[in-house]
């Protein structure tokens, strides 16, 4: 299923997002990707605009940066950094990642996510089905990333 389609049918379901929300049937989190088709990185950050419409960038989120997601606009989803600084902002769903690969083993869907010690906790669930779990953020990367 494409990116965009599961993320609309996740905002749809999650309506609001809470850290560590356990919407069962969707994603809340995602990951920000400046990454090619070969996961070769391209931009190493990723600019926050005002609006699907308006390009003015209001702030900037990392490639492998974990990011709420409060609402979505067609391809366009606003989101919300986990980390300081805390900023809003517009990003296209071709630069945002719902699946992450878990100590370069294993394939993992996003969840939630929650602070935990100063640093962010990511709930995940493997793709081919089992239990959830709560892993620090560091621990995950975009599948292909090289």
């Amino acid at each position: 299923m494409p990116l965009a389609l599961r993320l609309a049918l996740t905002v749809a379901a999650v309506g609001s997002v809470v850290a560590g929300c356990g919407a069962a049937s969707g994603q809340s989190v995602v990951m920000v990707s400046g990454r090619d088709d070969h996961g070769l990185l391209t931009r190493p950050a990723i600019g926050l605009q005002r609006s699907p419409t308006d390009a003015t960038i209001v702030g900037s989120a990392q490639d492998g940066t974990f990011v709420t997601v409060l609402r979505e606009d067609r391809s366009w989803l606003l989101v919300r950094r986990l980390v300081a600084p805390i900023e809003e902002g517009w990003i296209n769903d071709h630069d945002l990642r719902g699946v992450g690969v878990l100590d370069g083993i294993s394939q993992v869907r996003f969840r939630g996510a929650r602070q935990s010690g100063g640093g962010v906790e990511i709930l995940v669930v493997p793709v081919g089905g089992g239990d959830e779990r709560w892993v620090e953020a560091g621990r995950l990367r975009e599948v292909g990333a090289s």
